[in-house]
């Protein structure tokens, strides 16, 4: 089974040139494609955040730095909501349409450093009974779901052990329709490298990944 574009870990002829850390916004066009990301808060326009961006294509993907990713999927969405036309995206300069974007007022730069600056953890208040706890031994599933999904390829059939539960957290992965998407435990689960890596991995060093209840099962 193949598996996501994503999952690049441990997988053999995918190790990039040159890293793209993407987080440094040194230049200018980097700015201004972030500040796009907070100021497309209208009514009707969704990136669809790391969903969109695991259904650019794989070709696509790869050969793209990192922001200009996030930049096709905002031109994407101003496509599907009309606010642009592919005319005015080819032709920047050009004339531009004027659509209704009712009563539409694009953030501040002081709301959008006080946004960053709010408590913005999803942890969720609720009664929800663990299926695991610290110390079990558990394993990921050894499933391709379609879609996003939160547990890499590399963990996947592999065993390690519940180290944290950091609560009740709504689960990310994409859900087939008609699903439900209940509220359940994240734990921090510890894999041992020679676990995933076999002989190459070195047996001191550990890797910790953030799984769901639906991701694992007991070992």
């Amino acid at each position: 089974m193949p598996q996501g574009i994503h999952d690049l870990g441990g997988m053999r002829g995918f190790t990039l040139p040159a890293r793209d850390p993407g987080s440094s916004l040194d230049e200018e066009w980097k700015r201004q494609v972030w500040g796009l990301l907070f100021g497309l808060a209208i009514p009707g326009v969704s990136t669809g955040g790391r969903a969109a961006l695991e259904a650019i294509p794989p070709d696509m993907y790869l050969s793209m730095p990192f922001y200009a990713r996030w930049l096709y999927i905002q031109e994407q969405a101003l496509l599907a909501s009309g606010v642009v036309t592919a005319a005015e995206l080819a032709e920047p300069d050009g004339p531009l349409s004027n659509p209704n974007l009712g009563d539409f007022r694009p953030p501040t730069g002081a709301e959008v450093i006080a946004f960053l600056e709010q408590d913005a953890s999803a942890e969720q208040d609720l009664a929800v009974d663990p299926l695991f706890d610290v110390g079990d031994r558990v394993a990921a599933k050894n499933d391709y779901p379609y879609g996003l999904t939160r547990m890499p390829g590399y963990v996947r059939g592999h065993e390690g052990v519940i180290d944290r539960d950091h609560g009740v957290y709504p689960f990310q992965d994409a859900l087939p329709p008609g699903a439900e998407r209940r509220p359940q435990h994240l734990y921090s689960v510890r894999f041992a490298s020679v676990e995933l890596w076999g002989s190459r991995g070195n047996p001191r060093d550990a890797v910790y990944v953030d799984l769901w209840d639906d991701h694992l099962e007991p070992a």
